[in-house]
């Protein structure tokens, strides 16, 4: 397991690293559509609006070794209430909501969320089986009391290695 942590760090360092300097740069997302996303001189930047601030979008081992789970957290404006956080896998032809939180709370302005352990013949974690590397786009929607929505979009990457060690947790071969 701390090897699977220590490759992923590793893959999304190097991923954040090998960016260009577009401002925004297209991203192809599940559908055939595109979303902007801005990126910086390290790679992209982390998801904004509304005073809203991603935090993190990460995948780590499950409580059973063929199980994923994913976490995410985001800042929000200070003295906001909220009323509903879904956050949306829209990478590809397996896109799914992940996180459909109806009871969100803020601790210190921050909002934190995983999902339920997540098998590892889940069409969600399809791409977790493919040997190149792959770049997980999720749209967080975030309704504050006031119904005001806010879409944020955050990347993820992972290299083949750091996708190798995960199907090696889970026993495959390749």
């Amino acid at each position: 397991m701390r090897i699977f942590a220590s490759l992923l760090l590793v893959s999304l360092l190097i991923f954040v690293g090998c960016a260009t300097t577009d401002p925004i740069r297209p991203v192809p997302i599940a559908g055939g559509k595109v979303v902007g996303i801005p990126f910086g001189p390290h790679g992209p930047l982390p998801g904004r609006a509304n005073g809203y601030e991603v935090v993190y979008a990460a995948s780590v081992p499950g409580p059973v070794s063929t199980q994923l789970v994913y976490k995410f957290a985001f800042k929000a404006p200070p003295g906001v209430k909220l009323k509903r956080v879904v956050v949306d896998d829209i990478s590809d032809e397996q896109n799914g909501t992940l996180i459909d939180d109806l009871q969100p709370w803020l601790d210190d302005n921050y909002w934190r969320g995983e999902t339920k352990a997540i098998e590892n013949k889940d069409p969600l974690l399809a791409w977790i089986y493919t040997v190149t590397p792959s770049m997980r786009v999720y749209r967080f929607s975030v309704t504050d009391s006031n119904d005001k929505v806010a879409i944020m979009y955050q990347i993820t990457g992972y290299l083949p290695a750091v996708k190798g060690a995960i199907r090696a947790s889970w026993g495959e071969k390749y």
